[in-house]
């Protein structure tokens, strides 16, 4: 089975890490002609040809090593799905800005919908997209820029449906929860199309005189997009707020996204989780604060998020 093959190959894997660190040399490197880049892509693509099912000249002759490329090319093919199988190909947006962040190859669902299973080339529990291992990871959805399921696995893909509505999850809702927060609507970036983000669509379609159904279709996120073009990134924080593991909404979505300006690589999703708690303390030791975890005024100030 082609699907069972791509995972033991990609399982054989596990472990190995570059060499030296931080050089980004890999024999998948080797292999692609690209030695000493970043290899997540890489990985996936060498993974499908060791198992016999070698994926297609995307950016290079044996796959891709942009993620960004890969999601173009299998979208314009027609080859995304929201219905992922064992072997097809996750690509991630940590920041739901739009942009393919990594790649990986899903094993397994954990909770369906929600969370699930990957083996991961070129990543660590420190550095999701550049920390030089073979990994297995669990990942959320709300993480996902979008699943793929490769014609050369000999599958028909019903493709995915470009409009996002009630029930949808994943990364393009993240982005399109935060272009509705940067505009003013009450709505939480948890990744999950839930009655919230269907009022904030409401209250926006309304706004602009639309037709009112809760449906962003491509034109309508195009709207939302140019409404955003002259909106900062939000830097407002309540005064007062401490914020610490297990907090969540806007203000954490604020301190993650400042955490992520000042070299941190952690998912915007405005959960406060583990992730975020490392990135936190790592942050605070750097700037000689008391590395707690925990965000105060002090790391607020530091951060450069303004109280009001």
């Amino acid at each position: 089975m082609p699907r069972q093959d791509i995972i033991n190959v990609a399982n054989s894997q596990v472990g190995i890490t570059e060499s030296p660190l931080n050089s980004n040399n890999t024999m998948y490197g080797e292999w692609f002609n690209l030695n000493g880049q970043p290899w997540c892509a890489i990985f996936v693509s060498w993974v499908y040809a060791e198992a016999s099912y070698p994926l297609p000249a995307i950016d290079g002759p044996k796959g891709f090593s942009s993620v960004q490329d890969g999601y173009e090319y299998w979208r314009n093919k027609g080859e995304l799905t929201t219905t992922p199988q064992m072997g097809d190909i996750v690509l991630f947006d940590w920041n739901g800005d739009g942009h393919c962040d990594h790649t990986g190859i899903f094993e397994s669902w954990i909770e369906h919908g929600s969370t699930f299973n990957t083996i991961e080339g070129n990543t660590s529990l420190g550095n999701n997209s550049n920390g030089g291992q073979v990994m297995k990871r669990q990942r959320k959805i709300g993480s996902v820029k979008a699943f793929v399921s490769p014609a050369i696995l000999g599958n028909t893909v019903v493709p995915s449906d470009s409009s996002l509505s009630l029930g949808i999850k994943g990364a393009r809702v993240v982005q399109l929860q935060k272009m509705l927060h940067d505009l003013g609507y009450t709505v939480s970036m948890d990744g999950d199309f839930g009655p919230q983000t269907d009022t904030a669509v409401k209250q926006f379609q309304t706004a602009k005189n639309l037709n009112v159904d809760g449906i962003v279709t491509p034109a309508v996120l195009d709207l939302i997009q140019q409404s955003n073009e002259n909106t900062s990134p939000d830097s407002q924080i309540a005064t007062g707020s401490i914020l610490r593991i297990g907090s969540k909404g806007s203000a954490v979505i604020s301190l993650q996204n400042a955490l992520n300006q000042n070299g941190a690589n952690i998912t915007v999703d405005g959960d406060f989780g583990n992730g975020t708690f490392v990135a936190l303390k790592n942050f605070q030791q750097q700037k000689g604060l008391q590395a707690d975890g925990i965000a105060g005024p002090a790391t607020f100030s530091a951060l450069n998020l303004i109280a009001i």
